[in-house]
């Protein structure tokens, strides 16, 4: 009899629990605790509501049940927390508005910081680094109302000048030079319009002799030697947004 009672017992107070749970007022309004499951039945988010907006701390799990993101949600203003797996911090940044904004800083497993973007409103803005784990830079764009604008360099680990362009309302324009470790120039050239545009000049290893020359066209090779081509121009690539936010907090839903 004993055991019947205890069953029935935490019976009704899970039942009343679940009671108090993901509730709607009579306008249809979220208020108080609420809680959504992934598919295999873990819970994927927890957090409390009031007038149908997030208020305090909302905790994100992923499917197996470990920590994904913490939010601390003050009025329109959010804080994010977003983390490994394995239990390492993976980004930190704010929301305005469910839009992100100010600094968003990235974080490798191994806890060193390996890039910051700036955002206002959503957009990307101000100056984008990425980093080596010694701390150097080793890409550097600036942004204005989120399109690249202005310079694009890279650097080698030791600080030294690898590349260094132009960008204008997110195109490459104007000169584009190459440098090697020793600082010697390696090939230099001129985009318009983001399309490679006359002659590009490759230089020997002295950085001042010409090794040889191509000329193009919006951006397609004109000269009669086609045998190669020049140095890609291709960023560094760090954290691909989708990896590193869960789809609701790119943009929330709950």
């Amino acid at each position: 009899m004993k055991n019947l009672f205890v069953i029935l017992f935490t019976c009704f107070t899970l039942f009343s629990f679940s009671q108090d749970e993901n509730l709607t007022d009579a306008q249809g309004k979220k208020q108080g605790l609420w809680k959504k499951y992934h598919d295999n039945g873990m819970i994927r988010y927890k957090g409390n509501f009031k007038d149908d907006q997030p208020i305090g701390e909302f905790i994100y799990f992923y499917d197996t049940g470990k920590l994904q993101v913490k939010m601390t949600h003050f009025g329109a203003v959010s804080y994010a927390n977003v983390y490994y797996e394995t239990g390492e911090l993976k980004a930190a940044g704010k929301y305005e508005n469910q839009l992100k904004d100010s600094v968003w800083s990235y974080y490798s497993t191994d806890g060193f910081k390996m890039a910051d973007e700036f955002y206002i409103n959503g957009k990307r803005e101000g100056s984008w680094k990425v980093y080596y784990s010694n701390g150097q830079v080793t890409e550097e764009k600036e942004y204005t109302n989120d399109f690249e604008n202005g310079i694009w360099k890279q650097y080698f680990i030791d600080g030294k000048e690898k590349l260094a362009a132009t960008y204008v309302n997110g195109e490459l324009e104007g000169r584009a030079t190459y440098y090697d470790s020793n600082g010697k120039k390696v090939v230099s050239g001129t985009f318009i319009r983001g399309a490679r545009d006359g002659f590009w000049t490759f230089y020997e290893q002295d950085g001042t002799t010409v090794r040889k020359k191509e000329e193009y066209k919006n951006g397609v090779r004109v000269d009669a030697n086609k045998d190669d081509n020049i140095i890609d121009m291709e960023g560094i690539k760090y954290i691909p947004e989708n990896e590193a936010f869960p789809e609701e907090l790119v943009n929330p839903k709950y």
